[in-house]
């Protein structure tokens, strides 16, 4: 076969080097468009995994590499002028010219022929004349830009700053460090090496009042200097003139087209901050060589293979790298941690260490932790040292005059089988069996303040004096507090029996709208924002009191109201359902009017002894509806208004809703949490102990819905 490849980086070199010495005959040219010897970056990080991969696929360049490179195990973090060690992260990093060099060395001794000033300007002439064309050419491919519509490419810039420096500093590790000046906060990350790698970052914000746009070089390299003089112990930072840029995200929906397939960054792009940008490349390299190598050179089938085996792994990455810059983008959020606080939520930023690998990584520094979550919980005081501290998750949270024992929430499941709003001696059987097995806090099903409010006919309310005495007792013998949220359903009602809440809405042909009954008068519709009147919304507001008095009396501990997902309050909220015109309709603050009377009328009834919380929607996950941004607002109100928790949900709005890659609830949780400053629960699937750790341990939420056994926590 007759292979071209576009780019002379690492993956497209590595490339070339597995394909020739699987195949002595083939014919195999790497382009490069830079002259020998010229490249832009410093230094670049492999993990373990990559290193043990690359010495099973090329024992002569991995033998190379290891003996060229700096390895090491822990990792520095400096924050609020302290440092903080980390053990369990090993990595390798080296020179990117020290890199190339000795895979250009190997490709030369294999007999891969290296173009160099080699500018491909027409890919589609050169697929033409190769029986296979790899696109090895980076962020700013050519290659997939000339078949943008084939790959099915799409680009995203993020909003921080970066730029890549070096410096004879010497670092003994990977480190992040942090420092805060006038303008704002910076970060470094640097990799150790015989010239150290100096990565700084910024946010928007901070960028934006340094000016380093307006600076020469010159004058933003001294600058820089000062910022981390501590750090850089006198010497200089190096630059090759630098570029300071914004990440850019690649997606291709495809990465062949005919005999032309994608590597690397000019396939799929992962954060700096996660260090898999020459991983994903060499290791894309060893899956398309394996690919080839199976299917006997089949192209077509080759590349399908490849496809296969790469993209899931390649989207895990992404997604990391994308949790990781936004954590990154939004440092201010974190800022005011506590230092071994700060530092957890650091490490677990990507998704990819929980707290149960972060325990075995480094059992030290958990443990530093989790004396200083003690101290700082209910009750808290210095534990002895002697004693062994107790993970998060059993630690007891404090809501106003509620002190819940732990972080584990249990919801009921529904069953829908309520007799006119009034539950089964099943339901309250399995809310008294949940609320006596040690959890924190017990959920009911939400229960709905009206008739007209129930998602169906078999949900319950507490809309009558006899549903709030049919919980009392139950209640009354619960081991640990019960709460419960009420609902109206609004659109969303009427529906058959499904799931509450998360699924999304159920195709309006399937509701029971057209077969309304004398137990069901109003058709749903009849509860969209622009359909209500004046005394509607009285009434409405009346309901939501009335049942706040009755789970009051009925004692129960917690109360939230539900706010999102399309239910009647949150159709108010989302531009998507509300087209109104008066004082209850436009901008958001005015969307939000009719939510906040009835938070203000719940709060006035509800003892203010007892947590209020709100199901509130982070997100629509549809073009033109509430964004993250605007529940940031919502929240902030709601907290002035006496909301003590806020539980987020997305979803559930629009048909043609498109969920989010990275934002899913946990994320949401967090993002709200530590925005708006209020607790949160994270409304997840948690089965494990290790996922309740990870969510309260690193600070992402002080609550979590557990399905997993008490007794491990």
């Amino acid at each position: 076969m007759d292979v071209s490849v576009i780019g002379g980086g690492p993956g497209g070199l590595y490339a070339g080097i597995l394909l020739q010495s699987a195949n002595p005959d083939w014919e195999i040219i790497v382009h490069e468009r830079n002259p020998q010897g010229v490249t832009y970056g410093w230094g670049i990080v492999l993990p373990n995994r990559t290193l043990s991969n690359l010495r099973e696929a090329d024992k002569p360049s991995y033998e190379a590499i290891d003996e060229r490179s700096t390895q090491w195990e822990p990792f520095d973090l400096y924050y609020g002028n302290e440092r903080y060690r980390s053990s369990g992260h090993s990595f390798a990093s080296m020179l990117r010219t020290d890199l190339l060099e000795l895979l250009q060395e190997r490709c030369r001794d294999l007999g891969v022929t290296l173009e160099f000033e080699s500018e491909i300007d027409d890919p589609q002439s050169l697929a033409a004349a190769s029986d296979l064309v790899i696109g090895a050419d980076g962020i700013h491919s050519e290659t997939r830009s000339e078949f943008a519509d084939e790959f099915g490419s799409e680009t995203i810039d993020g909003e921080a700053r970066f730029s890549w420096f070096g410096t004879d500093a010497d670092f003994d590790a990977l480190s992040h460090i942090f420092v805060e000046n006038d303008d704002g906060i910076w970060c470094a990350h640097t990799y150790p090496g015989e010239v150290s790698t100096f990565i700084v970052d910024c946010d928007a914000e901070t960028w934006a009042n340094a000016e380093l746009d307006q600076r020469s070089e010159e004058e933003y390299l001294a600058y820089l200097e000062d910022v981390f003089a501590e750090h850089l112990d006198g010497h200089e930072l190096l630059s090759q003139v630098d570029r300071w840029q914004t990440f850019t995200t690649v997606r291709n929906e495809r990465w062949s087209h005919d005999n032309l397939v994608l590597i690397g960054d000019a396939a799929h792009t992962a954060h700096y901050s996660i260090g898999s940008g020459t991983t994903l490349a060499m290791e894309d390299a060893i899956a398309l060589a394996d690919a080839l190598d199976e299917s006997d050179a089949d192209v077509g089938t080759a590349l399908e293979g490849y496809e296969q085996q790469r993209r899931p792994i390649a989207e895990s990455l992404q997604r990391s790298g994308e949790r990781s810059r936004l954590h990154f983008e939004d440092i201010r959020r974190f800022y005011g941690f506590d230092g071994v606080q700060f530092v957890l939520h650091h490490l677990t930023r990507s998704g990819r260490i929980t707290y149960d690998s972060m325990s075995r990584r480094d059992p030290d520094l958990v443990e530093e932790f989790e004396r200083w979550f003690a101290a700082n919980s209910p009750g808290g005081a210095a534990i002895p040292e002697q004693a062994d501290p107790a993970p998060p998750a059993t630690r007891p949270l404090e809501l106003r005059d509620l002190t819940l024992p732990n972080r584990a929430v249990r919801v009921a499941e529904q069953t829908f089988n309520a007799r006119d709003g009034r539950p089964t001696d099943a339901q309250l059987a399995a809310v008294r069996e949940r609320s006596n097995d040690g959890a924190g806090l017990t959920m009911t099903e939400p229960l709905a303040v009206s008739e007209d409010g129930r998602i169906t006919l078999g949900s319950p309310g507490l809309y009558s004096d006899d549903h709030a005495s049919a919980w009392q007792e139950t209640i009354a013998s619960a081991d640990s507090p019960v709460g419960s949220t009420l609902v109206h359903t609004g659109t969303n009602g009427a529906r058959q029996t499904q799931p509450f809440g998360l699924e999304g809405p159920i195709p309006r042909n399937e509701s029971w709208a057209p077969r309304v009954t004398e137990q069901y008068s109003n058709a749903p519709r009849t509860y969209a924002p622009d359909r209500l009147q004046d005394e509607d919304l009285e009434r409405i507001e009346r309901e939501f009191v009335d049942a706040a008095r009755r789970a009051d009396d009925a004692s129960f501990d917690y109360l939230q109201l539900q706010l999102g997902n399309g239910y009647l309050l949150g159709s108010f909220l989302s531009p998507l359902t509300n087209d109104r015109i008066d004082e209850y309709g436009g901008d958001l603050e005015s969307r939000l009017q009719f939510p906040l009377e009835v938070v203000d009328a719940v709060r006035d009834v509800w003892p203010d002894s007892k947590p209020l919380g709100a199901v509130v929607q982070a997100t629509d996950w549809a073009a033109d509806g509430l964004t993250l941004e605007d529940s940031f607002a919502v929240g902030r109100v709601l907290s002035d208004r006496g909301v003590d928790v806020l539980a987020p949900v997305a979803g559930g709005v629009s048909d043609n809703q498109h969920r989010g890659d990275v934002h899913g609830l946990a994320n949401f949780s967090d993002e709200l949490r530590n925005e708006v400053g209020l607790p949160t629960i994270a409304t997840v699937q948690a089965t494990t102990p290790d996922e309740v750790n990870t969510l309260v341990g690193t600070s992402r939420a002080d609550l979590c819905t557990y399905y997993g056994s008490i007794d491990e926590l």
